[in-house]
């Protein structure tokens, strides 16, 4: 099933951080990161699926799909 928005994401970084970018790619501006453990609200996904909008302020930000676990 597509991720939907509304769904919460919680980050599975192995103990790390998962950066948070600008725009669903790399190279694209660093807005801060998420911690392992953590959990937020899912805005959108990228259309290839390799990317998660969470709610990080303002507009939100991208994180790796691979990253985090989307919650059902």
């Amino acid at each position: 099933a597509e991720p939907a928005a509304g769904q919460t994401v919680t980050i599975t970084a192995n103990g790390g951080r998962v950066l948070v970018r600008a725009q669903p790619r790399v190279p694209s501006a660093i807005l801060g990161f998420v911690t392992d453990g953590a959990t937020y609200t899912l805005l959108e996904s990228s259309a290839d699926g390799a990317w998660l909008k969470i709610d990080f302020g303002g507009d939100g930000g991208w994180i790796a799909a691979n990253l985090a676990q989307i919650n059902p």
